[in-house]
């Protein structure tokens, strides 16, 4: 602590400091949770399916503002998810030039598996917390997820909320 520095208040380096801590325990932790479930498919593909089994029937454009991620990146990740048969492209009812896509069995199988196996490996390790712990980490991962689903400030929206960019 600095001269003057309360003992409640955050520097700016305390802020950059922990900063760096986290984003590095984040990446080891992912790490280490992936080798529990391991997936030929990417993070960004398995989100993206998560997206589409959670707002489908959803748009290309639609997604990727969701995702956070380009329009071209998020057809050509469409486009792997289709070829192993965990989406399907079909007509938008509502604009007959455009596409919605959807979850299909099999994707939403996946998914189900996947949340079973790491949710039972992190429900295990979490077990051995006491409850001081579990109390401490039910508040991190509320601020975790407040982290995660700001985006320039505003949180991301579902579709039926979301305003289509041309």
């Amino acid at each position: 602590m600095t001269p003057g520095h309360d003992e409640g208040s955050f520097e700016e380096s305390d802020s950059k400091a922990l900063a760096a801590r986290l984003r590095m325990a984040m990446i080891r932790f992912s790490r280490q949770a992936r080798r529990q479930d391991p997936s030929p498919f990417s993070i960004a593909q398995l989100s993206a399916l998560a997206t589409v089994a959670h707002w489908g029937p959803i748009g290309i454009g639609q997604l990727a503002e969701i995702e956070g991620l380009p329009s071209p990146a998020i057809s050509r990740l469409a486009d792997r998810l289709e070829e192993y048969g965990l989406i399907i492209r079909q007509a938008n009812p509502a604009d007959r030039r455009g596409v919605h896509v959807v979850a299909t069995a099999d994707g939403k199988k996946l998914l189900a598996r996947r949340k079973i196996a790491g949710n039972a490996w992190l429900a295990d390790r979490i077990s051995h917390f006491d409850d001081s712990d579990r109390m401490i980490l039910e508040r991190a991962v509320g601020l975790l997820e407040n982290l995660a689903s700001d985006r320039d400030g505003d949180a991301p929206e579902g579709p039926a909320n979301l305003e289509v960019r041309r």
